[in-house]
């Protein structure tokens, strides 16, 4: 019999392939990390855009102190009155809180304020009934769209009104005799909100 011909161990593989791209990996890092230090000690203690960063920041704090140097008696003088402005104002603020006194407007704004004790939309009364008595129901109801969805509701309130009408009136029947004789006065009852639309 020939040699069995064997297949490729794909795990074995994978983890050859996976440690070959680690090395790989780790030799670059290497190779990066051996450049920077290079440039590193050729560039010295300090890198050039330190050493321009230290340049204009001495170069800012010499104008600033140039500028110091530079003030005038007015414009200090200037700037205490602005101070001094600053100060009465604050303090001018503070008595107001104090003395919670209000200007005309803000007295107007807090004065004219709607009562809604007098309201007239408010209905006051010291009883059910006397509330029952005040409140009007508006003739002007909006149409009524959609009855369907209240048939149900009103078949079963009429249904119970009138079983037992039906049952003194025409007794011996039987209960879906009752129930057809019900439905038929349904149809013509004024009661039935489909009826309602047609009127």
């Amino acid at each position: 019999m020939p040699p069995k011909k064997m297949g490729v161990n794909s795990k074995a593989e994978g983890a050859r392939a996976q440690k070959a791209a680690i090395e790989s990996e780790r030799k670059e890092r290497e190779a990066r990390e051996k450049e920077d230090q290079y440039w590193r000690e050729s560039e010295g203690s300090k890198s050039r855009a330190a050493k321009k960063r230290e340049e204009e920041a001495e170069k800012r704090a010499e104008t600033a102190a140039r500028k110091a140097e530079a003030l005038t008696e007015a414009e200090l003088r200037k700037q205490r009155e602005q101070e001094q402005a600053e100060l009465q104002k604050k303090a001018e603020e503070a008595k107001k809180r104090q003395t919670r006194t209000a200007a005309e407007e803000e007295y107007e704004r807090m004065v004219l304020v709607m009562n809604k004790n007098r309201d007239d939309s408010i209905i006051e009364a010291s009883t059910v009934e006397d509330a029952i008595s005040q409140m009007t129901v508006a003739d002007n109801l909006p149409v009524d769209k959609h009855p369907e969805r209240r048939l149900k509701a009103s078949f079963k309130a009429f249904e119970e009104a009138e079983l037992p009408k039906l049952k003194e009136e025409k007794p011996g029947l039987t209960h879906t005799q009752y129930k057809d004789m019900i439905w038929k006065l349904w149809k013509k009852s004024p009661d039935n909100p489909l009826n309602q639309i047609a009127d």
